[in-house]
């Protein structure tokens, strides 16, 4: 009989914390190309055509109760540097948040750091000497017009 409790007691519990979702994720991918760009290194008086550059960012989002979230991503960009391809910097983002219906109250950690391939290094006699990064503390208010409503 308490074997029987037990189980029902588990089994309850199991479908009563999926249909609450205490812990959900979504991640994506985005691949891209940027048609035209310069990088202007005003105090080096130098700048660097970007043109045809392809782009990645892999991001990643936890919920916990579809309330709390954390997450980040990394976007990186891969230029054509004649025989091959090299990067030349890579930002970063971390962020996290709560939401409560239409109302979300965040902070976003940015930074782009430098990323001196060999490749790149050889072909320009690129040294890197800049970061960049920025800190974000928001409210961001959306709504969802037409569509199936979840």
């Amino acid at each position: 009989m308490k074997k029987l409790l037990l189980i029902t007691i588990l089994l309850i519990l199991t479908i009563s914390l999926s249909a609450i979702d205490i812990l959900s994720a979504e991640f994506s991918t985005e691949l891209g190309w940027l048609p035209a760009g310069t990088l202007e290194m005003y105090e080096m008086g130098e700048s660097y055509d970007l043109s045809n550059t392809f782009y990645i960012v892999l991001a990643s989002r936890v919920y916990l109760l579809e309330t709390l979230y954390a997450g980040g991503s990394v976007d990186m960009s891969v230029h054509n540097v004649g025989w091959g391809f090299a990067t030349e910097g890579i930002d970063y983002m971390f962020e996290a948040g709560i939401v409560l219906g239409i109302l979300e109250v965040f902070y976003k950690h940015n930074c782009i750091h430098p990323a001196p391939t060999w490749l790149y290094y050889r072909m320009y006699m690129f040294e890197p000497k800049w970061e960049a990064s920025h800190d974000r503390f928001g409210i961001k208010i959306s709504q969802k017009i037409g569509g199936k409503i979840n």
